[in-house]
């Protein structure tokens, strides 16, 4: 019994390390908690991203994004100003919005913001 007990023990512990906490990007970088509740945050691809004068254009499709979800009929228009980038840990994009898809934090790789 102690011997099935230490085996699965043994196993959640190895499947914790590996899976990102709920606050951690997959590159294994935590988002600040200002930013994330959890499911805030997520990479995204860079063809979601577009630069303007004034800042980024972000363009989510249903689906793409937790808190942006299929069920969502149209896509969602986010507009970083640059001031409001961060730079990226990983060099990834990494958008995070609220609920009603409003901007909580967005990161933006190195020499793009």
């Amino acid at each position: 019994m102690r011997v099935v007990a230490s085996i699965a023990m043994a196993g959640l512990v190895a499947l914790g390390a590996s899976q990102p906490r709920a606050h951690q990007a997959p590159m294994g970088w935590d988002y600040p908690y200002h930013c994330c509740s959890g499911a805030d945050c997520a990479q995204i691809e860079a063809e979601a991203v577009r630069e303007s004068p004034y800042g980024f254009v972000v363009t989510i499709l249903p689906g793409e994004h937790p808190m942006w979800p299929t069920e969502r009929r149209k896509s969602l228009t986010v507009y970083v100003p640059y001031d409001k980038a961060t730079a990226s840990p990983d060099g990834r994009w990494h958008l995070c919005i609220n609920d009603a898809g409003d901007l909580l934090c967005f990161f933006a790789p190195s020499g793009d913001s």
